[in-house]
């Protein structure tokens, strides 16, 4: 990671910048169908309401179904859950519901989604995605066996995939009461099998995965309090990403952990474009943060340690393609590409000469990175551009630039 700007860089990056031309965007929602027939949460046999007895934990879990993600003591237990939900649903006042449609998971998840008909479904690319190790596959080659996977919301570490959920982190029946059940089917599916944003979807502890449910964090944190700031910003991405709202308790509780306004939770972002043919492609992302603090920050201060960082989510058929990752910086009536080595390195008309600032790497789904977390003494500001340079030469930048300032 890159901790500190050379001393010539500093004094360019202190003088007056402008504004690069920007293309004007043409937005799209990008639809993804996703349909599967595999019903299966992870390995072990499950009964009609597809759930079963676990015997690492000692508990009836349940893996698919109106009951997916649920885990109770026994299954004398979960019989009498049922029974109460079935009685407590008879007595519902239709009149009351102020959402445009009745939640139903089906309408989100009938089954995990295997978009690209390899036979390993939205479940299993999460594991071997966020599998620390190379993982291994059932006899089918469909199904994740082992590897490695670390649950930051627990702090633990497991290597069996019988022992993982994966966690919607804003729940589906929390995205439809924030405003997803206006959404078309297509789009709810999309939701639910989100593999492009590395927040959506994440490997969980089956038991804690149970105890969230679909609460917000007015009503639940992870037991790791140490995660408990990266936690609320991922929900906040999340919710901002497809535009979902916030009740006031939930926004009380995100902005006590952020320590400034909901705002601030989430990185500014912007959509991508593609140079050769000015189409949306991609989603750049950058964030500024103070010292200690949780929340995002409009700007840094002088004396206190300053992170600037950025995301990037490619298109998705970029996906898996080795890229070169670029910044530029636009001072004054010059253009610069900065280094790997933190070097600004002059812009000559030649896309293909622009530096790389992370080159050669590749994207299974959103990542994040550090550009600089230094100490400054004197007020800074300057424009920034992010962009992916594709094996064919191909630009994705963003074409409006993101202003870092430290005042």
């Amino acid at each position: 990671m890159k901790e500190l700007l050379t001393t010539t860089a500093l004094s360019i990056l202190t003088e007056k910048v402008c504004t690069m031309r920007s293309a004007i965007l043409t937005i799209s929602l990008l639809t993804l169908v996703l349909l599967s027939n595999d019903l299966s949460a992870h390995g072990g046999g499950t009964n009609s309401y597809g759930c079963h007895n676990q015997s690492s934990t000692s508990t009836h879990h349940c893996h698919s179904g109106d009951y997916n993600g649920l885990s109770f003591s026994s299954q004398d237990a979960f019989l009498a859950y049922v029974k109460e939900q079935s009685e407590s649903t008879t007595s519902v006042d239709t009149t009351e519901v102020t959402v445009a449609s009745p939640y139903n998971r089906d309408d989100y998840l009938p089954a995990w989604g295997d978009d690209d008909g390899d036979c390993i479904n939205t479940r299993h690319e999460v594991l071997i995605i966020e599998s620390l190790v190379p993982v291994t596959m059932n006899d089918s080659g469909c199904l994740v066996s082992t590897g490695e996977w670390y649950d930051p919301i627990t702090g633990w570490t497991f290597t069996e995939s019988s022992d993982v959920d994966i966690d919607h982190h804003v729940a589906l029946s929390e995205a439809h009461r924030s405003g997803a059940d206006v959404w078309p089917s297509e789009e709810k599916k999309a939701f639910a099998n989100d593999l492009l944003n590395s927040f959506s979807l994440q490997a969980m502890d089956d038991s804690t995965n149970s105890s969230k449910s679909d609460k917000d964090p007015a009503n639940w944190l992870p037991p790791n309090e140490g995660h408990h700031c990266d936690y609320v910003k991922n929900w906040v991405e999340v919710k901002s990403l497809y535009n979902l709202t916030y009740d006031d308790a939930e926004k009380v509780a995100i902005e006590a952990i952020l320590g400034t306004t909901i705002d601030y939770g989430a990185r500014k972002s912007v959509t991508g474009l593609l140079a050769s043919t000015a189409a949306p492609a991609g989603r750049f992302s950058l964030g500024i943060t103070n010292g200690t603090s949780c929340g995002y920050s409009s700007a840094g201060s002088v004396f206190t340690s300053t992170l600037i960082d950025f995301s990037i989510t490619p298109a998705s058929d970029h996906l898996n393609q080795t890229i070169d990752i670029i910044i530029v910086a636009v001072l004054g009536s010059d253009i610069y590409s900065i280094s790997d080595k933190l070097q600004l390195i002059p812009y000559t008309g030649d896309a293909t000469k622009l530096a790389a600032f992370i080159p050669s790497t590749t994207f299974q789904e959103s990542r994040q990175f550090e550009f600089i977390q230094a100490t400054f003494n004197d007020p800074l500001s300057v424009s920034l551009y992010l962009a992916y340079r594709l094996e064919s030469g191909d630009l994705v930048y963003s074409p409006e630039p993101f202003t870092v300032a430290v005042k």
